[in-house]
């Protein structure tokens, strides 16, 4: 049996997000996914059982992906409202530069695919943990409204992935003004 490679496996897991970026979900086939990727179909199945393990695969994927540089530039010394402030930049930001991995976070949420499976459940915990622990510091400080973190999650998430749509769909950059009114609006939803 051939050994995987991680390069090749993030070769074809980059592959499929382009492919459901123009295909979605339902129409991503294996074969299609192989020639994207410069891969024989079998070498797919090395990496992937079937279509199911590969879209799975692909959401921690990008869950990693997305979420990796969800804290760069935030130190645990700023204040509550400036990591909030980074943290929020950075999520704009990736949705911005990288459209596709939201597309595809929308279409899997919504499709057969997605599960609440015990190892897709850690994956999000982790990526979201440094959300909740700004929430959690900031609720202690009596600086963040006292509500369940999941609903300011949805609420700062849901905006941000609107802002960016909006920017994506007019074709116009997104401007620091329109940065300091989003967050204006964003930290007036949570602050208490």
């Amino acid at each position: 049996m051939r050994t995987k490679d991680e390069g090749k496996e993030s070769q074809i897991l980059e592959a499929a997000l382009r492919l459901i970026t123009q295909t979605g979900l339902a129409g991503l086939k294996m074969a299609d996914l192989a020639r994207e990727a410069g891969v024989a179909t079998g070498t797919v199945y090395i990496y992937f059982i079937d279509k199911t393990a590969l879209i799975s695969r692909l959401y921690i994927y990008l869950i990693r992906t997305a979420w990796r540089d969800l804290t760069s530039g935030v130190a645990a010394s700023d204040p509550v409202r400036i990591q909030v402030q980074k943290i929020a930049h950075n999520y704009l930001t990736e949705n911005i530069e990288r459209p596709e991995i939201g597309a595809f976070f929308e279409q899997y949420y919504r499709s057969p695919f997605y599960t609440k499976a015990d190892n897709i459940l850690t994956e999000e915990n982790t990526a979201l943990q440094p959300i909740y622990d700004v929430i959690a510091r900031g609720q202690a400080e009596t600086v963040i409204k006292d509500v369940a973190p999941d609903l300011l999650v949805t609420l700062v998430c849901g905006m941000l992935n609107e802002a960016a749509k909006l920017s994506l769909y007019t074709g116009e950059a997104f401007t620091k003004a329109d940065w300091e009114a989003t967050f204006s609006v964003l930290w007036d939803g949570i602050k208490r």
